[in-house]
């Protein structure tokens, strides 16, 4: 009888182990899981690229003595890209981060009309991409340009130059897009 006891307290210790052991995986999936999600949805804040030699307070802005026109120039390519380039995949996604890069007064504006578009791009098969050739900055204000290529399904419907002017304002030290327009030919 004493050798079936020690058997059965060996099968609930290791049933024991083996609960812990799915708690934990579970766990950590979970918190995996959340921390892929967090870092998907969150804001990315641009730093200037020669913060850690200034010492004392930064000032950062389109008049700031080291704000240089191609810190702007990157950031704007890349607002730019955010706007026209997506698949019916990630156009959700794409406008989302566009919108995250706005004012507060741009989003008011332009904010819902975006949102609105994003079911219809999503039912239908058009992907489209800009292909940057270049950028200027003007006053505070990038003008970037290139072409816009877009397709229905495999079958390329639109390729034609296209200009986009971007004007930033700084809130706190991080540049947001307070103006979104396409430049007339």
């Amino acid at each position: 009888m004493k050798y079936l006891n020690a058997l059965r307290n060996q099968w609930v210790a290791a049933r024991g182990w083996m609960f812990c052991t799915l708690l934990l995986t579970g766990l950590l999936i979970y918190v995996l899981q959340s921390y892929v999600q967090l870092s998907a949805n969150m804001p990315t804040r641009l730093v200037p690229y020669n913060l850690h030699v200034v010492d004392g307070p930064v000032e950062v802005g389109a008049s700031a003595g080291y704000t240089d026109a191609s810190y702007l120039t990157e950031i704007a390519m890349a607002d730019a890209q955010l706007h026209s380039s997506w698949t019916p995949r990630n156009v959700r996604s794409q406008y989302a981060r566009f919108q995250n890069r706005m004012t507060p007064a741009l989003y008011a504006k332009v904010g819902n009309d975006l949102q609105a578009r994003i079911p219809d791009l999503e039912k239908s098969e058009r992907t489209q991409a800009l292909f940057i050739e270049g950028t200027q900055v003007l006053d505070g204000t990038v003008r970037v340009y290139g072409r816009l290529r877009a397709w229905h399904g495999t079958e390329q419907i639109e390729d034609e130059p296209i200009a986009y002017r971007v004007r930033y304002s700084f809130s706190g030290g991080v540049p947001y897009v307070a103006g979104f327009s396409l430049e007339d030919e």
